[in-house]
């Protein structure tokens, strides 16, 4: 059901997005229903495989929407599947279809496939480990390594989940494309990393992506949500939350030269890695 409800929500996410920044930069924008539209638009188009690529090129769109799709069914916030490091299945999930899509954009044989392959394939490796680590610490400090039973925020374990939550926030925005990481509105070559993959697909394939990019930002908004202290209200919290705080961001905020990504990335390890030692050293004492 979870995967279900992030279906579709996320073009509405997507969608609200644009028109809030749109509105913060003093612009009428589209409406927040302008994704479906759009999605609606694209499924309607025909798609072109380029000449040479292989049938992993069409099966990439697919095998992205439906690893993400099985990955929000980890999501507690409606009844799913649940058992004892369902976490880390999670994150490989939704590493799965970044994984063909890379493929899928080396396998056109572009110039920007290949650029954006490449820069995709090094923040997947910088965000990882932060976001396993903060769930992993969030799980200890719960006493249980399943998403179903993390505790929220409480003040003895409130060092730990803020640690956690700037970890799983820095992944969101890598995993997401979303600025400083990542523009998702330029076109500039030399600035691309996630558009770069997708400038050879078009029609239904093009739709699949935007709809599990959509997705996959909404399963990171979930995994925040799950150390607020909201009770039943932490995912509306959350996503409101991440509505308001990327809008900001992605109007006033500049995008980082490709080459600080690294640093800022560290951060979500390093944090990621406090949250661990903050779990064990509580434990000790």
């Amino acid at each position: 059901m979870s995967a279900l409800v992030l279906l579709l929500l996320a073009p509405l996410f997507t969608g609200s997005l644009k028109w809030l920044k749109a509105r913060l930069q003093n612009r009428v924008g589209p409406d927040p229903l302008y994704d479906y539209k759009n999605l609606f638009k694209l499924w309607r188009k025909s798609w072109i495989r380029p000449r040479g690529a292989s049938p992993l090129f069409l099966m990439a769109p697919v095998v992205g929407l439906l690893g993400v799709a099985i990955a929000a069914a980890f999501l507690p916030a409606l009844p799913g599947i649940s058992f004892a490091g369902d976490f880390l299945l999670l994150v490989y999930l939704l590493n799965l279809g970044r994984f063909f899509q890379v493929l899928a954009a080396l396998d056109t044989g572009s110039a920007f496939g290949g650029q954006g392959s490449y820069r995709e394939g090094l923040l997947t490796v910088l965000a990882e480990p932060g976001t396993v680590l903060a769930l992993g610490a969030a799980g200890l400090a719960s006493g249980s390594l399943s998403l179903a039973h993390f505790a929220p925020l409480a003040p003895q374990n409130a060092l730990v989940y803020i640690l956690a939550l700037v970890a799983l926030s820095l992944a969101l925005l890598a995993e997401g494309a979303r600025m400083p990481v990542d523009d998702p509105t330029t076109h500039l070559e030399l600035t691309m990393i996630h558009e770069a993959q997708l400038l050879d697909h078009s029609g239904p394939l093009l739709a699949l992506y935007e709809l599990s990019a959509g997705m996959k930002l909404l399963v990171y908004v979930g995994l925040i949500a799950l150390l607020l202290p909201f009770g039943g209200l932490s995912f509306p919290a959350a996503l409101l939350l991440a509505w308001l705080g990327l809008g900001y961001l992605e109007t006033y905020g500049v995008k980082l030269r490709y080459l600080r990504l690294p640093d800022l990335m560290s951060y979500s390890t390093l944090t990621g890695i406090l949250a661990v030692l903050g779990v064990v050293l509580r434990f000790r004492i």
